[in-house]
């Protein structure tokens, strides 16, 4: 996975660093002030935020505190929504090395194929013949 880097000359030196999302599979939950809390699926994670499924409605901009097991709360807020996938942006940005563990700790179980190479395709091409099945 490449990190996104910012393009903006304008922003500080912070902001110029590049941003990694790691996708993730983490069982957790998030609490809206004064309401109960609710179980969530993170699926991917940055330092400045995350992105959660989860069946119950929350409006945009609503503060939430997410918990993930054996860390403390964090506040975030969400940004964006779409039915049951949501957006959030963390109060303040976490770590890298807390973003490193939670990554490595909770990986996603989605296996990405190898990448294609220009040999691998010249060997398959070359291993037809005519009037075989191709396997």
């Amino acid at each position: 996975m490449m990190p996104q880097v910012a393009q903006s000359t304008n922003m500080n030196p912070a902001e110029l660093m590049p941003i990694c999302r790691g996708a993730v599979a983490i069982a957790a939950e998030i609490r809206v002030r004064g309401e109960q809390k609710n179980k969530v699926n993170i699926v991917d994670i940055s330092q400045t935020g995350f992105r959660m499924e989860c069946l119950t409605f929350i409006s945009d901009r609503q503060v939430i505190f997410l918990t993930i097991p054996s860390f403390q709360p964090m506040e975030a807020r969400i940004v964006w929504q779409t039915e049951w996938m949501y957006g959030c942006e963390f109060a303040r940005p976490i770590y890298f090395a807390v973003y490193e563990h939670i990554v490595k700790t909770h990986p996603a179980l989605v296996v990405e194929p190898p990448p294609v190479t220009a040999g691998m395709l010249y060997g398959a091409a070359a291993s037809l013949q005519w009037g075989q099945p191709f396997r």
